[in-house]
């Protein structure tokens, strides 16, 4: 049962580092447009981070199980959009890999500029990002994958390689939602502990 699973990995190596290179590119321009203009990321906050404020303000409020069926819902969404957004040729994979970098790098920039330490920030993010980043950087692998299919077929039938890569794409769900349920128990019980040692 896990082999096909695994078998769906199998060739994404060079993916993966091009995912990573967008995710690191979107974590700069974030940083460097929050510090470059922090008025006006400050005043559009709401359109920027608005479900990240939202699991906020939930997680002072709400249960730890209510919290983590949040994060894990709202990550679930950003997953699949970044692995199925490679049927629009790659496109919406490229974007979705970006923005969620971008994200981070507007949070990153943010806690600096609330004065908290870097130690503080690597504490927000280390604990649950250990689950989550993989499972982001991975699922953009796979999008990539179909894209590039669909633009460079190297001779096969378009049609049968996007319906190769979305059985693939399914298959490694099996790996990639386990890891943003861990992820998101991990941000919604153990995070909010931890940072209490560098707040």
């Amino acid at each position: 049962m896990l082999d096909p699973i695994l078998e769906s990995f199998k060739g994404k190596g060079k993916l993966v580092l091009a995912s990573v290179i967008l995710f690191s590119l979107g974590i700069l321009v974030g940083y460097y447009i929050f510090l470059s203009n922090p008025d006006y990321v400050l005043s559009n906050i709401e359109e920027l981070l608005g479900n990240i404020l939202k699991i906020g303000e939930a997680m002072e409020k709400r249960s730890k199980l209510h919290v983590t069926g949040l994060i894990f819902q709202n990550n679930v969404k950003a997953l699949l959009v970044i692995m199925f957004g490679g049927i629009v040729f790659g496109l919406i994979t490229v974007f979705g890999i970006f923005f969620n970098g971008f994200i981070m790098g507007i949070v990153m920039a943010l806690t600096f500029y609330q004065g908290k330490s870097i130690i503080f920030f690597i504490a927000s993010i280390l604990p649950h990002g250990i689950a989550e980043m993989p499972a982001v950087i991975g699922a953009g692998a796979f999008g990539l994958k179909t894209g590039l299919d669909l633009i460079f077929p190297k001779g096969k039938n378009r049609v049968e390689l996007l319906k190769e890569n979305l059985n693939k794409n399914i298959l490694s769900l099996g790996i990639f939602v386990p890891l943003l349920f861990i992820a998101a128990a991990i941000e919604a019980i153990i995070t909010p502990v931890v940072i209490k040692f560098f707040g």
